[in-house]
């Protein structure tokens, strides 16, 4: 089977990303079993251009044409050119389709841009949930044209999905409460996910007693603020710890369209407090899971999780986890089983279940090794796969049915 996956960047080497993420291990594992895997990416580092790998770029006459507008017209729908990326897209796909057809595409729900392409290219389709805005979107971002925009935009186009799947079963079902929709078919099916073979494992004989890592950006979303208020009331009763987080600097919105970011947050948080904090910004993947095996507990602070890979990884990786409640994180995080849940935006509860993990090492070794179990018997890429596999038949089914 000839299988096109869309993917925002390329490859996971160079972009630390759920989607990107998702579709590598997807990737190997139906290469492994003798499918094609075509994979179209609008950002690509050049170290991976490869057969099947497919740069999607706006052509100089589309470029020429929306320059031409915004100067003629200005720009009179929020995110206009990036709405509009969906015919590119498509385009891209029927190119390579025309040289060796391919038979089912999986993407992302993303700006409504699966509508423009099942349009235009006739292909099966699946739809897999890897956000949406309405959920994922806070705060600032929802307040915004573009955010409001792309939340109409995608609710009308997943109204067309007739395959819809998500990796967390409280994604899905809100996705079809809130827009109404009726696919034909909808399924839960978990991300994949394995880490190389020399990626090192937690045990509690070899990390750091004193050590939290919290990793994720420094935004609304990810929580970094939750995450660092929590560790501020941390430092009242345990002086002794170490806050290490790994991740770029987005910026904490601070009013009339300014943005405060780590250093300046940290500093009025901290104040002569703040060397307990060890900022490292973007991290390669391998050091990322090194640091993972030498703290004593991995922290997700998010406000809203379809299903973390950075709580998977650390999960597959065998660390004690405290975990936001939201989205689909308690369906892999059981409290007292797996790790330990806080309630999403509440400092203080991260900051108790921090502290319960830390003050029982016995505790946080069994709640590492039930997660590790978790992941290796709930999220293998065969698994997954034989469950894809399943459902583009069926895409297949229905698209030759309504051909």
């Amino acid at each position: 089977m000839h299988i096109a996956f869309w993917s925002p960047a390329w490859p996971l080497e160079k972009y630390q990303n759920g989607i990107v993420t998702y579709v590598h291990w997807m990737k190997r594992e139906f290469e492994a079993r003798g499918h094609r895997v075509s994979v179209f990416t609008s950002e690509l580092d050049s170290s991976a251009a490869a057969p099947g790998i497919y740069l999607v770029r706006h052509g100089l006459s589309d470029r020429l044409q929306r320059r031409l507008r915004r100067l003629t017209q200005g720009e009179s729908i929020p995110g206009q050119d990036t709405f509009e990326f969906g015919a590119v897209i498509a385009a891209a796909i029927l190119s390579v389709h025309r040289r060796t057809p391919i038979e089912v595409i999986e993407m992302e729900e993303s700006f409504g841009w699966f509508a423009d392409i099942a349009r235009r290219t006739a292909l099966p389709m699946l739809v897999k949930l890897h956000g949406p805005a309405f959920l994922s979107l806070v705060e600032d971002e929802l307040a915004t044209d573009l955010g409001r925009a792309k939340i109409e935009r995608e609710g009308r186009a997943l109204r067309l999905a007739r395959v819809l799947t998500a990796p967390s079963a409280s994604t899905l079902e809100c996705t079809i409460a809130r827009y109404g929709l009726m696919p034909a078919v909808r399924a839960h099916v978990s991300n994949p996910l394995v880490m190389e073979a020399d990626t090192p494992l937690w045990h509690i004989e070899r990390c750091s007693a004193n050590t939290v890592l919290f990793i994720g950006r420094f935004d609304l979303r990810k929580g970094a603020d939750v995450m660092l208020m929590a560790f501020r009331s941390l430092l009242e009763v345990r002086p002794d710890l170490r806050l290490v987080f790994v991740g770029p600097d987005a910026g904490l919105p601070a009013g009339d369209g300014e943005r405060t970011h780590f250093a300046e947050y940290c500093q009025t948080l901290f104040g002569n407090l703040r060397d307990r904090v060890d900022y490292r910004g973007r991290m390669p993947n391998r050091e990322i899971a090194r640091l993972r095996a030498g703290a004593m507990v991995t922290v997700v602070a998010s406000r809203w999780e379809n299903q973390s890979y950075a709580l998977l990884e650390a999960m597959f990786q065998g660390c004690p986890v405290v975990s936001t409640d939201a989205g689909g994180c308690p369906e892999s995080v059981v409290q007292g089983a797996t790790g330990r849940l806080a309630r999403s935006g509440d400092p203080k509860d991260f900051a108790a279940q921090i502290l319960a993990l830390i003050a029982d090492p016995g505790v946080a070794q069994t709640l590492g090794a039930a997660a590790r179990r978790y992941v290796l018997e709930q999220h293998s890429p065969a698994q997954v796969a034989e469950a894809s596999l399943a459902l583009y038949a069926r895409a297949i089914e229905l698209a030759e049915r309504r051909a």
